[in-house]
C-alpha cells in the first residue's frame, strides 16, 4: 500500500524515532544549572560536574516540570541573589527541594499535591530512581565520607583505618580552598 508521499532518506534521516534519545541541552545550560544546584546543594561547580550527572539532570528536571516551570525557578534563585531562603511561593521552594533531593539520592521526589495541580504536570507525581549511576553518584554519600553499598566497595583494608574527619564545610560567600576561588555555600 502506498501514501503517495516519495519515501526518501532526507525524510527517514529527519524521521524522529521513539527510542532516540533526547538533545543534548547546550552547554551554557548546563552551566546555568550547575550554577543553580550549587546555591541549591552547597557542593561547588567541579564537584557536580564531576558526578557526570549534570546534563542527564538537568533533563530529567525539564521533563518533569516542564521548560517554564524550570526557567521561572532559575531566574527566581537568580533574583534572590542564588540563596534558596529568598525564594518565594511553593512552586519555587518545591521545585529547589526536589532539584537538591535529586542531586543528593539520585531520586526524583514527588511534588507536593498544589505544586503538581499548579504545574498541570502530565506525569505521574511519584519518587522515582532516575538512572542507575544517580544512586552511586549520590551527594549524599560524600557528606559522611560514605560509600554506596553494593557499587563503590571502600577499598581493601580501609575497615582498619578510623573514618576520616568531617568535611570542611564552606562558609556561604567565602571561597572554597581548592578550587579556584569559587564561593561556596553552607551544607
Amino acid at each position: 500500500m502506498t501514501t503517495g508521499v516519495p519515501l526518501t532518506a532526507t525524510a527517514l534521516a529527519s524521521a524522529a524515532t521513539p527510542d532516540a534519545p533526547p538533545a543534548a541541552p547546550p552547554a551554557k545550560d548546563v552551566d546555568r544549572f550547575v550554577r543553580l544546584s550549587v546555591a541549591l546543594t552547597g557542593f561547588d561547580a567541579f564537584e557536580l560536574h564531576g558526578t557526570g550527572l549534570a546534563e542527564f539532570y538537568l533533563r530529567t528536571v525539564v521533563a518533569q516540570v516542564g521548560r517554564p516551570a524550570y526557567d521561572d525557578l532559575r531566574k527566581a534563585l537568580e533574583q534572590a541573589g542564588l540563596d534558596p531562603e529568598k525564594l518565594e511561593g511553593d512552586v519555587h521552594q518545591d521545585l529547589a527541594r526536589a532539584v537538591a533531593h535529586l542531586w543528593y539520592l539520585g531520586v526524583w521526589p514527588p511534588l507536593s499535591a498544589a505544586v503538581h495541580a499548579e504545574l498541570r504536570r502530565q506525569v505521574a507525581n511519584d519518587a522515582f530512581t532516575v538512572a542507575p549511576e544517580a544512586y552511586v553518584q549520590g551527594l549524599v554519600w560524600r557528606t559522611f565520607h560514605g560509600h554506596p553499598q553494593g557499587a563503590k566497595a571502600p577499598g581493601f583494608g580501609t575497615w582498619a583505618a578510623p573514618p576520616p574527619g568531617e568535611p570542611e564545610l564552606p562558609q556561604p560567600g567565602r571561597p572554597v580552598r581548592g578550587h579556584g576561588g569559587k564561593t561556596g555555600g553552607g551544607r
